[in-house]
């Protein structure tokens, strides 16, 4: 009995965190690590998450890449790239119960940034050099934070969602979150970090990821982002506050 609720919970925060990566286009490592984190460990949790980045990113990256500002993508990436190689440099010196609490400080924090957020759907684009600036300590920021804890997301995100336009934001962060994903999981493995899960499960999960994925962005453009990402943040309230309680 124990196992099967497990595999419902799993299959449950699986689906939850594509359909809002579908729909968003980020957010998947902030609702399924802190969840995954309550049934299986720490290293588990990241690793598995980063996998499933991997597929879902690549998916979203082909039905957008024609649309990537690679000029802006670019230089964000390999600077998350070298932050995240320190990150995971030290995810294996980090006690499992430290680094539950800094993913549960973490999300809290962004569920605040999502709340409280502004608005900027009519906003314009404007690719400021001082923007650009801004963007290369933010992006190494979120980099060394993907990859010891497998969360990069609220740094790029607030910075993004503040400053650029709905479509573009999320685009982009497609783009940036795709090769993130794909480079951390490279990171974990070449130090051995843990990836325990059996096959059929993988299979089981990768199937409920791609239904998720499919239907968020089924919904990408008939539902009010604003409402819908508070609803998310309150649901991100409740994995972040059991990590803090246990």
């Amino acid at each position: 009995m124990e196992i099967n609720i497990i595999l419902l919970l799993t299959c449950l925060a699986v689906f939850i965190a594509y359909f809002v990566k579908g729909f968003s286009g980020f957010g998947p490592a902030m609702i399924l690590i802190p969840s995954l984190t309550l049934l299986y460990d720490a290293e588990t949790a990241i690793s598995a998450s980063t996998y499933f980045d991997i597929i879902a990113g690549i998916i979203l990256f082909i039905s957008v890449r024609k649309s990537i500002d690679w000029k802006f993508v670019i230089p964000i990436t390999l600077l998350l790239f070298i932050g995240a190689y320190f990150g995971a440099h030290l995810l294996k010196s980090i006690p499992t119960q430290l680094l539950e609490k800094n993913i549960g400080y973490g999300l809290i924090l962004f569920s605040g940034i999502l709340i409280f957020q502004k608005q900027n759907d009519d906003e314009p684009v404007i690719q400021s050099k001082i923007k650009r600036i801004i963007s290369l300590p933010i992006a190494l920021i979120a980099g060394f934070s993907g990859g010891m804890i497998g969360i990069s997301g609220p740094f790029l995100v607030l910075f993004m969602k503040l400053n650029y336009k709905k479509t573009y934001f999320r685009t982009q962060l497609i783009g940036i979150f795709a090769f993130g994903a794909i480079w951390r999981f490279s990171l974990y493995r070449i130090h051995n970090i843990a990836f325990e899960m059996d096959i059929i499960l993988i299979i089981i999960l990768t199937a409920i990821l791609l239904f998720g994925l499919w239907f968020g962005q089924h919904l990408h453009f008939k539902v009010n982002e604003k409402n819908f990402t508070r609803i998310i943040a309150l649901i991100l309230l409740i994995p972040a506050v059991n990590l803090l309680l246990q």
